[in-house]
């Protein structure tokens, strides 16, 4: 079944190609130009160009190539669309179209589409129509309170520092508004800006916001929510408008497919309150057994709620779910229940590594431990230890606000280094709260400067090193204790005096990873990229010898036949995508998408950063292709990212950052393994670890060096899920 259902999908991703084999002419596109204006000029229709140019959708770029058909062969999208130099009428709004691409397409700005165009202010939404006069004067508009009008020389990074929000956040509540540049006159929703005043007439959803969350803030049930509200049915997003009172809003069922997504929470029949409470009535609840081969994911689905909801019921479900135990389900559930009391002696506590107590609210301690039994089973937690941290900082100028910003208006590369200590300092409480027993201290670079001694009293430390400029900056160590430096993205070179512990997977190492797996299959590899040598032909030709590399234009357009040739029927064809340009991604999984009726095709990149955001490029592409690529941080493990996101925004009101986020993993992984019950010489390289959003797995590579090649490899499936697969 899901073969049929795979090829399926790509007859109807695919069933526009047939237009490709009409005559065409190419036209080299000139600074200034856009989709609509060359439309124009050929006396086509834009749809036309789209169909034959599938990358141009959204984005073109100066001196890439379009294929403009004949104007005979063209026709318009709808019999009822009029499309003229100053005006567009009764245009369809088509699923998957953005605020952005249509203000490009028709050579409008967003705030003139919305102005004449009211009813998707809101959101945009499929089968809207939209009409448009370009002669009519575009109106300022003015910001309301929770919402930023963009002026020349803003930046996204700008707006939200401004407005004390990530820009993370910013760009979740404006999915439908933000393209690859910030443009002049868009106005801006502020997510933590926006008044929640209930007594209000609309609610502007939040990220984190849930079903369950608004329906009991605002006094409703989740189907009166729905009700008022029909576009959250399919699902609640990040942005959305929320009528709250009797007063009518217009909105499209269909949501846009470029929305961010908000968990969900569905409705749960007679339960008022989701955390485990004496005051609950028994009659809401039974005691169910947890069965084997059950998973947190099947018993949401059983108990019809989030996990969200089952944990908070449940908390010791984020630790572990362990066949036997009892845990609470809502009446109707099936399965195998038992009636406990205190006195029949019943525990109904978590058996978790950690000594932390399973129904202490701070929970950061508790969701890692099932991912790293060793080190949990082998805390020393008697013995002191040394953690150092070597920063531009001095701790007076780290723990005060004044002097942390006095230092960042002198240099602002300087944030990077107290995002990372703020993500450092979740990962030491949370140490502590383990009982384990360490010094911190903070090195300053200039007082340091060519040398570094240190007097210590433990047997083991470590030293972190983040973001340091290059090599030659860092300090020879003197030291009466052994002593490890763990590199954060630092290059420092090991030495005499130093075992250096490079603590985040390079670029090589995904490649790398990557490469073997393929080794392993014995496919047909085909590697594609836009310039005459692929970036890494010489590693692929060492791991791949039998690789053959096939070039495509700018545009991303093979030569005839040129695909064809290099498929084979009879073998898996990985295809190895070696360019960083997106046009070139689109037309090139086009043309692989309209093979895979006759060939078993997967695509595959060599790294991470070659993947486009999801804004750019659907990632149904992906699950068609059955895309394999290279991740340093799980896309799966949204449980502990979460939680741990939840803890940073509690102490410090924002976002974790990416330094942040290293700061958290790389601290936290490393007191672990200082701390394990063993001799100093087999601290780091013994023990694979995997922290929310990082994997460690040290190999040594010179007598001094140890480099992490904790790799995740990713792959698409049908289902619109991942899969990791087996290295």
């Amino acid at each position: 079944m899901g073969k049929y259902f795979t090829l399926i999908l790509v007859l109807v991703l695919c069933s526009k190609l047939s237009v490709a084999q009409q005559s065409y002419t190419e036209h080299t596109i000139q600074k200034g130009e856009s989709v609509y204006k060359i439309s124009r000029q050929y006396e086509v229709h834009v749809n036309a160009i789209f169909e034959l140019n599938p990358g141009s959708r959204d984005v073109i770029y100066a001196g890439n190539v379009l294929r403009i058909p004949n104007s005979s062969n063209t026709t318009a999208t709808s019999s009822n669309t009029v499309i003229t130099e100053n005006k567009i009428s009764n245009y369809i709004v088509k699923r998957g179209e953005t605020k952005i691409g249509l203000s490009r397409r028709f050579g409008v700005s967003i705030t003139m589409l919305e102005q004449q165009n009211p009813h998707i202010v809101s959101m945009l939404q499929a089968d809207h129509v939209i009409n448009v006069d370009k002669s009519i004067e575009e109106i300022k508009p003015v910001a309301k309170e929770g919402e930023h009008y963009v002026v020349k020389g803003e930046t996204l990074w700008g707006i939200a520092r401004e407005n004390g929000i990530s820009v993370a956040q910013l760009e979740a509540a404006n999915s439908d508004r933000l393209s690859e540049f910030l443009q002049i006159g868009q106005t801006l929703i502020i997510p933590d800006k926006v008044s929640i005043d209930t007594s209000s007439d609309e609610y502007i959803v939040q990220r984190g916001d849930t079903k369950f969350s608004l329906a009991k803030r605002f006094n409703m049930s989740i189907t009166e929510l729905e009700s008022k509200n029909p576009h959250t049915v399919p699902m609640l997003m990040a942005g959305h408008r929320l009528k709250i009172n009797d007063s009518e809003i217009g909105f499209d069922p269909e949501a846009p497919s470029d929305a961010i997504e908000v968990t969900e929470m569905t409705e749960v029949t007679d339960v008022t309150e989701t955390k485990p409470d004496s005051s609950l009535s028994t009659t809401n609840y039974k005691n169910y057994v947890i069965e084997p081969k059950e998973t947190l994911f099947s018993l949401s689905q059983k108990a019809g709620m989030t996990i969200e909801e089952l944990t908070n019921l449940n908390p010791k479900l984020l630790t572990a779910v362990i066949a036997g135990d009892i845990i609470k389900m809502p009446i109707g559930v099936s399965g195998t229940t038992v009636n406990t009391s205190p006195s029949a002696g019943t525990n109904d506590t978590a058996d978790t590594v950690a000594t932390a107590d399973s129904n202490n609210e701070d929970s950061t301690t508790k969701i890692y431990s099932n991912k790293n039994e060793v080190l949990f089973a082998n805390l020393d937690t008697e013995t002191s230890n040394g953690i150092y941290f070597y920063t531009p900082f001095s701790r007076q100028e780290l723990s005060s606000p004044e002097e942390r910003q006095k230092m960042i208006s002198i240099n602002s590369e300087f944030q990077k280094y107290i995002d990372f200590f703020q993500g450092s300092q979740v990962a030491i409480d949370s140490a502590k709260a383990l009982n384990l027993n360490f010094d911190v201290t903070l090195i300053k670079k200039n007082i340091a400067k060519s040398n570094i001694t240190i007097e210590s009293p433990h047997n083991k430390n470590a030293i972190l090193v983040p973001f340091s400029d290059t090599s030659s900056t860092f300090p020879s160590i003197d030291s009466n204790a052994p002593i490890s430096i763990i590199d954060i993205e630092s290059n420092i070179e090991s030495s005499d005096s130093i075992t250096v512990y490079k603590s985040i997977p390079s670029e090589t190492t995904q490649i790398t990873k990557t490469l073997n797996y393929l080794a392993q299959k014995n496919s047909n590899v085909i590697v594609i990229s836009d310039l005459d040598e692929a970036r890494h032909k010489d590693l692929i030709s060492n791991a791949l010898p039998e690789a053959k590399f096939l070039k495509v234009d700018n545009a991303g357009f093979f030569k005839s036949d040129a695909l064809e040739k290099v498929l084979n029927k009879n073998r898996l064809n990985h295809i190895v995508f070696d360019s960083d340009k997106t046009i070139v991604l689109l037309n090139t999984t086009t043309a692989l998408m309209g093979k895979l009726s006759n060939h078993n095709i997967q695509l595959v990149m060599l790294e991470s950063s070659l993947l486009p955001k999801q804004s750019e490029v659907s990632d149904m592409r992906y699950r068609i292709l059955q895309l394999i690529f290279p991740s340093t941080s799980n896309p799966q493990n949204k449980i502990d990212i979460t939680d741990f996101e939840n803890k940073y925004e509690d102490l410090y009101s924002a976002k974790p950052t990416r330094h942040a986020i290293l700061g958290f993993n790389v601290t936290f992984d490393i007191l672990l393994r200082i701390s394990q019950d063993s001799s100093p010489d087999n601290l780091l390289n013994t023990t694979r670890s995997e922290q929310p959003h990082l994997k460690f797995d040290y190999q040594k590579t010179t007598d001094k060096t140890f480099l992490n090649t904790g790799i995740y490899l990713m792959q698409y499936n049908s289902n619109e899920g991942m899969t990791e697969l087996q290295q």
